[in-house]
């Protein structure tokens, strides 16, 4: 029997403290992958923290670790992989996505291509909180979908020189 896939759409608003949106990171190997961290208040964040729990949750029954009406879940739980850390007061959400993410503006519009987004922008991210269980365990991760950018903080790319044109002569000493 094919079982639907253990999935949640979920809207995530956050200021991005690390951005890939505009090419991949090849940090970690080729071909790379998008994504972005997003910064939520730890007072705004518990409804997305309750929605990818219960991904984790139907994983763990699905698998059979637990059963649906167990009300102890909180030891299985501390176990999971999670695309989530909390931090002080602040939550901090990891989405990634293998595909180039459409970006949009506050006013609907695509962005332009040569628009770099950087850390500190605001913006609300489509991801799909999807469960897994592998070799590695159990947990969920944050596919990124769109993204729509509120306040840009951007950027120019590393493949431009950043410094001005220079009409002067150097001068010998």
């Amino acid at each position: 029997m094919i079982r639907p896939k253990n999935e949640k759409q979920i809207t995530i608003y956050g200021t991005a403290s690390f951005s890939f949106l505009n090419e991949r990171d090849k940090g970690f190997g080729e071909p790379g992958e998008y994504k972005v961290t997003l910064i939520v208040p730890r007072a705004k964040s518990g409804e997305l923290v309750r929605e990818i729990n219960e991904v984790i949750c139907e994983e763990l029954i699905n698998q059979g670790k637990i059963p649906a009406h167990d009300s102890d879940r909180a030891f299985l739980m501390a176990k999971t992989k999670k695309p989530y850390t909390v931090r002080g007061e602040e939550v901090h959400f990891k989405a990634h996505s293998q595909y180039k993410p459409v970006l949009w503006d506050r006013d609907q519009n695509k962005l332009d291509e040569k628009i770099n987004v950087w850390k500190g922008s605001t913006m609300w991210a489509n991801c799909k909180a999807s469960g897994y269980t592998k070799g590695i365990g159990t947990g969920a991760t944050l596919l990124l979908g769109s993204v729509q950018i509120d306040k840009l903080v951007e950027g120019k790319s590393l493949d431009s020189c950043p410094f001005p044109k220079r009409t002067e002569n150097l001068k010998k000493e």
